[in-house]
């Protein structure tokens, strides 16, 4: 195979987009004439601006709403859109009035600003006005998205927009979030690189940051948009991450835990010096940077923070035994300071404490005790779909994480609501514009799940809502929704809803619009719900993965991560709770879905949709795509098994392969017409582009004239095709035999009910050290066996090393007698690893993997019984 395309470098393409106004083109039906009850806007309308705005934050709104007067044709003098105050409406609520003129009113600028945005879309739905008054309140106070392209601060590229001269915030895009709906962005610092305390003062490189703060703090509030500073705090003891513990301050730490290699100290908060320290973190951030809209922490989940970290999210044991507090008392000993150091400074300020839960399993009794002791001015926010059952193919299936694919919420979001309740406000953390699913696109053209996600939010008293993570935060059609159902109240139909979204934006081609959206709703539901299928599967980037006919046992590529190979053949690591022939039939429903979506698309011909367009079609290309890898894996399977249909198989197989190399060519052509196509906001690059899908689409041509070209001659032998297919195998590990390196030897044997190894580790280090055991069927074909972890303190120390021997029950490998197996070793010297594989040789990637440890395919090699 040939390498692999580099990632695009330099400015991401699609930045100028969001840089750019997009004009409105109006597509209202023509020769209709203006109805008796409603005000004919093409007469000319004429802003009279009457509001006390001293600082001049609706500047923004009225400009963007002369210009889109002007771009509808509808700028004049006959009619006046009054700009007024009234006192006795409520935060962010809004009055339009519509008679003889149209009037404007609210308490405050934002009240305003909705109202604003809320009268440019009814006249893009129609230039005849109907006349009365239309009154809007929000529900959720603050809707929080993410900059589409700020960096993660993240390995690999680790880059922090504090610390550049980047504009992340262009005045087009801020105008986009703002008439989105959008009022708050969040982006990531760390105490301990940014806060000025009496514990350690800020570090050279603060000052740079917080003068980046207060710019983009200054710029975003221009357009009603507060930033929220997130950060995962407070976070754990380590010298070696660039935290320790300050000097004189033992009381701060809390229970211990190991970390490849790496001490790790949790946070203790139940001293007055925690209580201090916390005060004195928030009070500095707060007060150096001025309208600073809120504080944002993971509290709980992501990493190590308070010694809650301690304490199992599904057992539940108490983290000290000698302390007093119960859990709500550690969560409430953490925030309280907290809030109180921040308002201190800025009175106006929010805060939000994430608990990041998100198990498929079920949560342990004493997560739903952590409100019991938080003031009624914090806000917790849980997961909304984390811990989801639904039914898929008969059999009920529970994920973890985010579906946007699934309406929810999941159990324990609503048990968490009503433990909420009565002692703080409670947040919904969820994926509007696209989730791990399929992160690669700005987002999934689904409004009427958000509908009905948010219907249920407003029945459970929810107050706010994060609506991203790193990704599914790019402005347009999902945001704008979320927007709205914001002041939603639901006395309307979703489909009702739907028709006036649609009618702002395609006009006369609404119901074709809607009706798309519905089947792609539709389609989009019966995405697999299986965490390793979102992390690990083809629906993100399916058009660049290459094919193989002969089994490679390669590895497949992390969704998230900017890999540096391309994704390969052992399918079974994208599948936890789904057979392959489920995952199959899933996929099959969500493209036959999508293309009856594609068909009412293709009735509508709407003047500045062609984005919206493109999107659909690369969708639609990457879950055909998805469904086809899968069914040629599944083809594969019957070749290694010696179905007597070879013949018919391969040529099926070819067909798959002939039809992608069509698809990857027709996306790259998208590509170059819809810059956003492929980028992934976390792995912060594109996923698939041009050169890569075309580099995707020579490797299946070599795969047509070579190694399907000897196939076919071999196609009426089967046990002959199934040999050529499995050729390039290694030998078979045996039982019995040892096999050694230099700083691995092992063996194993086997009875009916278990497997017995024998693992020895040469060479004495004075550090931490583990051993891993990794599985997979023969074929890499079904789910991924959880691989056995060996502490060397769990083993037997020798004169030379250590050594450990680990049962596993045969059952574990479907009693099987050809698997797929690999022994590793890690040494943690200075906290990073020194990776020992046992004899195989190759250079293997030995980044950690979610749910795999270190263990990639590829590392395997196959044993025999």
């Amino acid at each position: 195979m040939s390498e692999m395309p580099a990632y695009p470098t330099g400015e991401l393409r699609f930045v100028e987009l969001l840089r750019s106004h997009q004009p409105f083109a109006a597509n209202w039906e023509s020769g209709k004439v203006c109805p008796a009850d409603a005000l004919d806007a093409r007469r000319g309308l004429t802003v009279c601006f009457d509001f006390d705005d001293p600082e001049k934050l609706l500047d923004t709104a009225i400009f963007d709403l002369n210009r889109f007067l002007k771009e509808a044709g509808v700028a004049g003098s006959e009619t006046a859109v009054r700009i007024i105050a009234d006192p006795a409406l409520a935060e962010e609520e809004y009055s339009i009035v519509i008679d003889s003129d149209i009037q404007i009113s609210a308490a405050d600028t934002e009240g305003i600003r909705r109202a604003v945005y809320a009268l440019t879309d009814m006249i893009a739905a129609s230039p005849f006005l109907k006349k009365g008054e239309t009154r809007r309140r929000p529900w959720l106070k603050n809707r929080i998205s993410r900059c589409f392209f700020g960096p993660i601060k993240r390995p690999p590229f680790n880059i922090d927009e504090l610390m550049n001269d980047i504009d992340y915030y262009p005045d087009e895009y801020l105008s986009r979030l703002a008439h989105d709906g959008t009022n708050g962005l969040w982006l990531t610092v760390a105490f301990r690189e940014i806060c000025d305390t009496s514990f350690r003062p800020a570090r050279p490189e603060a000052a740079q940051r917080i003068a980046k703060l207060r710019r983009t703090v200054e710029r975003c509030r221009r357009y009603g948009i507060k930033i929220w500073a997130f950060a995962i705090e407070p976070i754990y003891w380590a010298k070696e991450t660039g935290n320790p513990v300050p000097p004189g301050c033992e009381e701060l730490i809390g229970p211990e835990v190991w970390v490849d290699g790496v001490s790790q100290r949790m946070f203790c908060p139940k001293s007055e010096t925690a209580a201090k320290y916390l005060y004195e973190c928030s009070y500095s951030l707060f007060s150096q940077v001025p309208h600073l809209g809120g504080l944002m922490l993971i509290s709980l989940g992501e990493r190590y923070t308070s010694c809650l970290s301690k304490v199992s999210a599904n057992k539940g044991k108490i983290p000290c035994p000698e302390c007093e507090f119960g859990v709500e008392d550690i969560l409430s000993a953490v925030l309280t300071p907290l809030k109180k150091g921040m308002l201190a400074a800025n009175p106006d300020a929010g805060l939000i404490s994430w608990l990041y839960m998100p198990e498929e399993s079920q949560l342990a009794d004493w997560i739903y005790r952590l409100p019991l002791k938080l003031d009624n001015d914090i806000a917790l926010a849980f997961n909304f779909e984390s811990g989801i059952t639904v039914t898929q193919q008969n059999k009920a299936r529970t994920g973890g994480d985010y579906w946007l694919s699934q309406v929810g919420p999941s159990d324990r979001y609503g048990r968490m609501a009503e433990a909420a309740r009565g002692h703080c406000e409670f947040a919904a953390k969820m994926q509007v514009a696209c989730s791990h699913e399929a992160a690669s696109i700005p987002y999934i053209p689904i409004p009427g799940t958000i509908y009905r996600k948010f219907k249920a939010m407003k029945s459970l008293g929810v107050n706010h809502v994060i609506q991203c993570w790193y990704f599914g935060n790019y402005p347009g059609l999902m945001n704008e929704v979320a927007g709205k159902l914001a002041f939603e109240d639901f006395s309307t139909t979703e489909n009702e809803f739907l028709n006036r979204i649609a009618a702002a934006s395609w006009g006369k081609d609404y119901e074709n619009v809607v009706k798309a959206w519905e089947h792609f709703a539709e389609g989009y539901s019966n995405y697999p719900v299986d965490n390793r299928f979102q992390y690990y599967g083809p629906m993100h980037d399916g058009p660049v993965w290459p094919l193989h006919l002969k089994l490679a046992m390669k590895p497949l590529t992390r969704s998230w991560k900017p890999e540096k190979f391309p994704s390969g053949d052992a399918i079974g690591e994208c599948q936890k709770q789904f057979e392959l022939h489920e995952l199959v039939e899933q996929t099959r429903m969500m493209m036959e879905n999508w293309s009856l979506g594609m068909v009412e698309m293709r009735k509508i011909s709407a003047p500045g949709h062609e984005l919206d367009f493109t999107l659909a079609e690369a969708l639609e290309i990457q879950i055909s795509s998805a469904y086809n890898i899968l069914k040629f894996y599944q083809l594969r399977e019957m070749l290694l098994n010696c179905d007597p249909c070879g013949r018919e198989i391969l040529d099926e197989m070819i067909s798959i392969v002939k039809a992608e190399i069509v698809r990857s060519r027709r996306l790259a052509e998208l590509c170059e017409a819809d810059a956003r196509l492929g980028y992934h906001s976390e792995a912060e690059v594109y996923k698939y582009f041009p050169e890569k899908l075309e580099w995707r689409a020579g490797e299946l041509e070599k795969l047509l004239a070579n190694e399907f070209v000897k196939a076919a001659e071999l196609s009426g032998d089967p046990a002959a095709l199934a040999d050529y297919l499995l050729s390039d195998m290694q030998e078979f590990y045996r039982p019995g035999k040892v096999y050694e390196t230099e700083h691995i030897k092992w063996s194993f044997e086997a009875d009916f009910e278990n497997l017995k190894f024998h693992l020895e580790f040469p060479g004495n280090y004075d550090c931490v050290e583990m051993a891993y055991l990794y599985f997979m069927d023969y074929h890499g074909f079904k789910a991924a066996i959880p691989c056995v972890i060996i502490p060397k303190k769990e083993g037997v120390l020798t004169g030379n090393g250590w050594q450990a021997d680990v049962v596993v029950p045969r059952s574990k490998l479907r009693y099987a007698s050809c698997f797929q197996v690999g022994v590793e070793r890690a040494v943690f010297p200075d906290g990073e690893p020194e990776m020992h594989f046992n004899h195989k040789e190759g250079n293997f990637c030995h980044d950690v993997r979610l749910n795999f440890i270190y263990c990639f395919a590829d590392k395997l090699s196959p044993a025999k019984l």
